[in-house]
């Protein structure tokens, strides 16, 4: 048809064919999916990298060049489909910042800005976002290779294999697994642009289901992080608050409590109670989001993406820890009491067994009515109607006093090459501080985030600048920003008293954080 219409307009078949298109932050390393205009986002001689964008595949023929100084060299595909290429970059690429187009059946994109250098590695994950589980294989006796995962850890001693590209000409690489260093040798990996590290697991190196890993691709700065399931000879892996069970129906209850300091210095504090209440079966990995691998205590983990939605982007602490679920219906709404005063929980829209409500709200005027703050170390009653799925229920919580962040009002800015150090005060040897930080290109959409978990107790964290080096830079323009830093504590405990039809366990959730803008530089 379209040739037909070009026909009659006097027009050459070739120009009616749709024009490719690269997408925004659409160029990068196949493994690390860092966006360009990041610190890490620059594409390496020698390594698979990634283009999405629309109209990539046509009826005709697909091929991607670089251009640097009026010399143009086609790249290798290595795979095409119509919103997505990988490609080869050449290993004698010109170094420096270059032009790549997409050309399909004749018609170019217009050109995106990359840069090449050296070398920019980036680790494999298994679901290819650069996030989450790597693609790790633990080595045994006699060669045997076997997927690493939360069923099947490596233990301190053992050797690892891990899969990455973009070493391009390096010979050497720093390899961290939680906080502890490894020296390890790129070798030839398993097909042209993998490389693959082997490693052996240090005796101290953190335990858990969700040990992040990284490469220190260049001075302070970190590639990707992966996670890697480590745990003691003969023991299952750590997976954090929440036990892995397959045939276990369980209930989280999760109550926060977040004072967000605000931009302006005449505004007021805003303070906000909540409450989720989530009821799930078979709570397993497979099911688990990025805001389920909680990293090990002394440990942090980051991650990268786009953000392109008009939605409002939080930082809180109790959705990147909080698992996520549903599907077992306890009543049409939950009831919290406290002191006689009480607060209905009802379903969210997302589904049965998914329960949410604002409990409090001090510091914004809204010019509608909502109820004062609500959440007070102390004593609660929570219960519930019952459903088709759980019985009704009637059970005691307890929560926690609060913390205090300390030189919250002295921390204005982070120097994203020095890292930086957090104080309080408050908290046991049962509880941990999760500190987040997060930014957003104003520009380009690429977003940035590190997350770190810290005994309570040590009253002191340092974030390193490696994980800091890929959350953009603050720009001071109109509008929304999101240059935040958050400090929480968390503390988990089981649900003791809990008795109800088609329950196996619960877990009480209770998250106290501050937050505030932040000049990262």
């Amino acid at each position: 048809m379209i040739r037909i219409v070009a026909a009659l307009l006097g027009l050459s078949p070739v120009i009616a064919v749709a024009q490719p298109g690269i997408g925004q932050n659409g160029v990068v390393n196949a493994a690390s999916q860092i966006a360009p205009t990041l610190s890490g986002g620059a594409i390496a001689r020698g390594a698979l990298f990634d283009i999405s964008g629309v109209r990539l595949v046509a009826a005709g023929p697909t091929e991607v060049t670089i251009s640097q100084q009026g010399v143009t060299i086609p790249l290798t595909i290595v795979s095409a489909q119509p919103r997505k290429i990988e490609a080869l970059m050449p290993r004698n690429a010109p170094l420096g910042n270059a032009s790549l187009v997409v050309t399909v059946a004749g018609r170019a994109s217009r050109p995106f800005p990359v840069e090449i250098v050296a070398s920019n590695p980036g680790i494999f994950s298994r679901n290819l976002e650069g996030w989450g589980a790597g693609r790790i294989e633990n080595l045994g006796p006699n060669s045997a290779r076997s997927s690493n995962s939360f069923d099947n850890p490596a233990h301190p001693g053992e050797q690892v294999r891990i899969a990455t590209t973009g070493f391009g000409s390096a010979t050497r690489a720093s390899l961290y697994v939680g906080s502890k260093m490894i020296q390890a040798t790129p070798a030839r990996g398993a097909r042209d642009g993998e490389e693959q590290l082997t490693v052996t697991i240090p005796a101290d190196a953190p335990k858990g289901c969700w040990v992040p890993m990284y490469l220190l691709a260049a001075p302070n700065r970190a590639s990707n992080v992966v996670t890697i399931s480590i745990s003691p000879a003969g023991a299952a892996c750590d997976s954090g608050p929440v036990p892995l069970w397959s045939n276990k129906n369980v209930m989280v209850v999760a109550l926060s409590r977040s004072y967000q300091k605000p931009d302006r210095p005449d505004a007021p504090e805003i303070l906000s109670d909540d409450a989720v209440v989530l009821i799930q079966s078979n709570h397993r990995a497979n099911e688990l989001s990025r805001a389920d691998l909680l990293p090990p205590s002394g440990t942090c983990t980051s991650a990268t993406s786009s953000y392109q939605s008009e939605s409002d982007l939080t930082l809180s602490l109790s959705s990147l820890v909080v698992p996520q679920g549903g599907g077992l219906d306890a009543g049409d709404q939950l009831t919290l009491e406290r002191s006689g005063e009480t607060r209905t929980i009802g379903e969210n829209a997302a589904g049965k067994g998914d329960y949410r409500a604002r409990l409090g709200l001090a510091g914004m005027d809204l010019n509608r009515k909502l109820p004062p703050p609500f959440l007070l170390p102390g004593e609660f009653k929570l219960t519930a109607p019952g459903g088709p799925n759980i019985g009704p229920f009637s059970l005691n919580l307890l929560t926690p006093p609060e913390f205090q962040w300390t030189d919250r009002d002295q921390i204005n800015s982070v120097d994203r090459k020095l890292g930086v150090t957090l104080h309080w005060t408050g908290g046991d040897r049962d509880q941990k501080m999760l500190i987040a930080l997060r930014n957003v290109d104003l520009i380009t959409t690429a977003i940035g985030m590190c997350l770190c978990v810290a005994p309570a107790q040590a009253h002191q964290f340092t974030i390193p600048a490696a994980l800091l080096a890929n959350i953009p830079a603050s720009i001071r323009a109109p509008g929304a920003h999101y240059d935040k830093l958050a400090i929480g504590m968390l503390g988990v405990a089981p649900l003791k008293n809990l008795s109800a039809k088609g329950l196996d366990a619960g877990f009480l959730f209770v998250i106290y954080d501050y937050s505030r803008y932040v000049d990262f530089r």
